[in-house]
This record gives C-alpha cells, structure tokens and sequence, in this order.
C-alpha cells in the first residue's frame, strides 16, 4: 500500500513529468549503523526573469545526543541551468566533527571557466555537480549494464566519472519496501575521490519518476546512509 501511495503522490505532484520537480524529500541518516541525523534534499524552479534557475538544497545535520559526539551540518546549495542541468553555482559548507570546509564555485560557460574560491579554471563543457546528477538520472533509463559517463566538479578540478546501473534489488526503508536499481559511480583515472565526491544512489523502480530512495555519501570520515523517511 505505500508503494502505491508513493506512485500515486509523485504521479499527482509532478503532473507525470520526469524532468520537472518541486519537492523535498527527508532521509533519515545512519553513520556507522547508527541514526544519528536527518538529511533533505529539496528542488524548486526559480524564475530570474531572463532564464528560469533550479535550485537544489542538500543539507544534513546530526539529531539529539549525536550532535555532542560527532557533530554534522552540512549544507549544499547548487544553481543549474534549468534547460542543461549543468551547475551555475555551487555553495558549500561543511561541518563533520572538527573538519570544516567553505567555498563557493561559480561557472561561467560562455567563457568555458569556473572560479573556485581565488583560483580561475578553465574547462571543457559540460560539466555537472554531484547533488545535480541525482535528478539527471531520474531522467535516464536506468536499467542494469547500462553506464554513463559525466564530467564532475570535484573542488578545483574536473573529473571524468562512470557511473554504472546495477541488477535489481529488494531494499527495506522507513517507507517500505521497494525494488530498486543502483547507480555507482567509480573515477576513470583510478585515483580516490575527494570529500562528498562520490554519491552511489538507489531510485526505485516502482515510479516513473525513480525516486532516489536511498543515498550512500562519503564523508571525509566514513559514509553517511541517507534512507528516504517521508517526502514533503
């Protein structure tokens, strides 16, 4: 019965489109097996009048005795292009225990150049953000073998991702039950990913819209296991 309320909800909500949301969906996040936090990941369309902005908000911050012990509050704010999905801007600010991290990117791809904090970088478009792919894969058939290839911001550098589709899966969350398939990403060049650089994401497979129902995020130490609790 919540699988179809969840299909019936997302059908309802996003007028059957795959490429156009206004929501916010709240994770329930696990460090270590532990719930210690809650994350949310929400997107609206902003009207500039000259071109419409997405705008996409990912934060997670630690609940209760947790906050005491390893602190996090993260919050991440990306600007896309609403026609490309490629970022405009990307804010981050990072609090895990006593590891912080500030900057703000901003693209400039008439000139094929993004500045990220004082350091000026030229690239060859396009490029996407970690947080932004989580929606351009709702748009993708997502089946298993499959791969795509992206080109990512990691801090002050571009880096060439894979990502692969993996065989369907039964995975139990604090909605349900669902079928899901899992995108992975792995770095071409075989070097690590830096921190918050590597997302693996599991969209079910019981909407048209594939709601990312769980999300694996590597922190600087360890990962955060964000599991879809209720969608606003």
């Amino acid at each position: 019965m919540k699988k179809i309320i969840l299909s019936l909800f997302l059908y309802c909500a996003l007028g059957g489109q795959s490429d156009k949301w206004t929501e916010t969906l709240i994770y329930n996040a696990y460090f270590g097996g532990i719930y210690v936090a809650e994350g949310q990941l929400k997107i609206d369309v902003q009207n500039t009048g000259v071109d419409s902005v997405i705008h996409i908000l990912f934060q997670a911050k630690t609940i209760s005795v947790a906050d005491y012990i390893f602190p996090i509050n993260d919050k991440i704010n990306i600007d896309v292009n609403s026609k490309t999905w490629t970022p405009k801007s990307i804010k981050k600010v990072i609090r895990e225990g006593e590891y912080q991290h500030d900057s703000f990117t901003q693209l400039f791809p008439e000139k094929n150049i993004f500045i990220y904090k004082n350091d000026t970088i030229s690239y060859v478009p396009p490029v996407y953000d970690p947080y932004s792919l989580i929606y351009q894969f709702r748009k993708k058939t997502l089946i298993s073998g499959n791969n795509f290839q992206f080109n990512i911001i990691d801090g002050g550098k571009i880096a060439l991702l894979q990502f692969d589709v993996s065989p369907v899966e039964k995975i139990r969350i604090p909605m349900g039950e669902y079928n899901t398939v899992k995108v992975m990403p792995m770095r071409t060049d075989g070097k690590s990913f830096k921190n918050a650089g590597q997302l693996t994401i599991w969209y079910s497979t019981e909407s048209i819209n594939k709601i990312p129902v769980k999300i694996n995020i590597k922190l600087k130490f360890g990962s955060l296991k964000l599991e879809l609790a209720r969608i606003i």
